[in-house]
């Protein structure tokens, strides 16, 4: 390949995603490309304008509350989504954690679902911690850089005066703390009641180039179900309250037929199930579906609104249009019944 057709790609780091090594994992990609990292978002845009950079990797969530992806650029497609879900460093599953146990999270949403799940324990941000202990932040400890938070975090947790921090899984392994951490799952185990949706666009990392750009030069390293979810995604949050983003969880995603039915079957779902299969036990369908998933859970963990949508791979769109005005409508609801005066 020539210099001149090899590909230039940048990344606009953020700590919404792991940008550094995402391209290391793809075998056989059938183009020659150099990488660089962009100095910001605004930066990673300046390289596409000037033709310094040919792509640029972004993580989703930057993206979608940008204003710089205007008529000049497009989105030509995703990465798969990896590394969407929050841990919990601590030498224990959250359910067996002691009682009044101390946990930390610069994550609004990630410290309702755990409130949901243990609401005998103390969830608190970390300015939250350092008003109710009185303690005094260190020098070093910038509240708004997560691996600032981490160290500190960290030695509260070897300190006993916590019993854990829940971080995106990534910021785990890009500190390369040598520490015990327990994944908080998208889908409830067999038995239990609890689920932790991500946050919008968790995970995901955008390529955008100028428009124009021939999208099949890059087919290799695209991912059909990263695409869908940024672009389901990107419908729900367009019709969101403001003041609701950061408290919602929204999961958007490829499923095969026969893996919800049985999901279906476990958790004793007739309405999917009967949509799946007939009455002689056959599938209705082998076509990919798109399960779409909302929640929005209250301050306290003690009260959930929820909808989930099942829609065939063409019509997932419309349905996420559809689904969003019965998701405002369930809000309203909700707030009017006074369970969500401390949204």
């Amino acid at each position: 390949m020539t210099e001149e057709s090899m590909l230039t790609i940048t990344r606009a780091q953020s700590e919404s995603a792991d940008l550094l090594n995402v391209l290391e994992s793809f075998e056989n990609i059938d183009f020659e490309f150099t990488e660089s990292s962009a100095t910001s978002l605004e930066n990673g845009f300046q390289q596409l304008e000037d033709g310094a950079a040919d792509l640029l990797l972004a993580a989703g969530i930057d993206i979608s509350n940008s204003e710089l992806l205007t008529e000049r650029f497009e989105v030509v497609g995703a990465l798969p989504i990896r590394d969407w879900n929050y841990v919990l460093v601590s030498e224990d599953r959250p359910q067996h954690l002691p009682r009044n146990a101390i946990i930390l999270s610069q994550n609004q949403l990630v410290r309702r679902q755990l409130r949901r799940q243990r609401p005998d324990t103390r969830i608190r941000s970390g300015k939250a911690h350092l008003g109710i202990t009185e303690s005094e932040a260190p020098d070093t400890l910038d509240l708004d850089d997560l691996y600032s938070f981490v160290e500190w975090a960290e030695q509260l947790r070897l300190a006993d005066e916590i019993d854990g921090y829940a971080i995106p899984r990534h910021i785990h392994r890009l500190t390369g703390f040598k520490t015990r951490r327990h994944a908080l799952p998208q889908d409830a185990a067999e038995g239990e009641l609890f689920r932790f949706l991500p946050t919008p666009h968790a995970g995901t990392v955008i390529v955008i180039a100028r428009a124009g750009f021939p999208r099949n030069k890059i087919e290799a390293i695209l991912d059909d179900e990263a695409e869908t979810s940024w672009e389901i995604t990107e419908i729900l949050i367009d019709n969101m309250d403001d003041e609701l983003f950061g408290k919602v969880g929204i999961l958007a995603r490829h499923r095969q037929p026969a893996t919800l039915i049985r999901e279906a079957e476990r958790n004793r779902d007739l309405l999917t199930h009967n949509l799946l299969v007939n009455p002689e036990g056959e599938l209705t369908t082998t076509e990919v579906k798109v399960d779409i998933q909302m929640e929005l859970v209250s301050h306290r963990g003690n009260a959930t609104v929820s909808i989930q949508r099942i829609a065939d791979l063409e019509d997932a769109g419309v349905t996420a249009r559809f689904m969003s005005d019965d998701w405002r409508k369930l809000v309203k609801l909700g707030t009017e019944k006074g369970e969500f005066l401390d949204l």
